[in-house]
C-alpha cells in the first residue's frame, strides 16, 4: 500500500497548522493513470514510498503568501535540509543542482495553481521538524547582536504579522499529543475567540 515518505507528511501537517484555512483542491501526493505512465516522484516506489506533494497555492491569505512559503521552503534546502530534492511552482524550478536558484520550468504544467515539491529518500524515514523561519541556523557576527528571524508571538489568527509560518498554538491537528501544554493553551484561546 502506498504510503507518502515522512518529510512529505510533516511539511504537509506544518502547513495545514500555519494555514488551517487554506484550500485543498489542487493537494496531492500520489499520482494519477498520467502519472503512472511516466517516471515521477508521485509514483510508489519498490517499498510503496511516495515522494511528492502538491499544496494549493490559496493559502486562505493574501495571494503572494504562497510565494513567500515556497521561498522559505527554498532557503530550508539551501540551508542544507538535504530531504528537500527540487520545487516547482509558477513555471518555476529550484533544486541543488543551481544551489537552489529559481531557473524556468519547461515542463507541461507550470505548476501556477499548487507547488510541487519532492523530497530525496533521505525524507523516507526523517519526519523533522522543517525549520521555516531559520531559527535553528541564525549565526550571530557580534557579541549581542539581536537574534535575526526572531518570532514575534500574537494572539492573531494569522501569522502574516508574525512573519510568516511558525507553529500555532490554536491549531486543531495532531500536534497537541506531542505537546499537551499547547494543547491545552489552544482549546482556552479558542473559548476566549468564541
Amino acid at each position: 500500500m502506498p504510503k507518502l515518505c515522512k518529510a512529505g507528511v510533516q511539511l504537509r501537517e506544518q502547513l495545514d497548522d500555519d494555514f488551517p484555512n487554506r484550500s485543498r483542491k489542487s493537494d496531492g501526493w500520489i499520482g494519477d493513470s498520467r502519472h503512472s505512465a511516466r517516471k515521477s516522484d508521485h509514483n510508489p516506489d519498490e517499498n510503496g514510498i511516495v515522494r511528492a506533494c502538491d499544496f494549493t497555492s490559496d493559502l486562505g491569505t493574501h495571494p503572494e503568501e504562497a510565494h513567500s512559503v515556497v521561498d522559505k521552503i527554498r532557503k530550508v534546502a539551501k540551508r542544507g535540509d538535504k530531504r528537500i530534492s527540487y520545487i516547482i511552482f509558477d513555471g518555476r524550478i529550484c533544486s541543488a543542482m543551481l544551489n537552489w536558484k529559481w531557473r524556468k520550468y519547461k515542463g507541461i504544467n507550470p505548476h501556477r495553481t499548487h507547488f510541487h515539491i519532492s523530497f530525496t529518500t533521505l525524507g523516507d524515514n526523517d519526519g523533522s521538524w522543517f525549520d521555516l523561519e531559520g531559527e535553528r541556523n541564525v549565526k550571530r557576527s557580534k557579541k549581542g547582536s539581536r537574534k535575526l528571524a526572531k518570532d514575534i508571538h500574537s494572539n492573531s489568527p494569522s501569522d502574516l504579522s508574525s512573519g510568516g509560518i511558525r507553529h500555532r498554538s490554536d491549531c486543531q491537528c495532531r500536534c497537541g499529543e506531542r505537546n499537551p501544554v499547547n494543547n491545552q493553551l489552544a482549546q482556552s484561546q479558542l473559548r476566549e475567540i468564541r
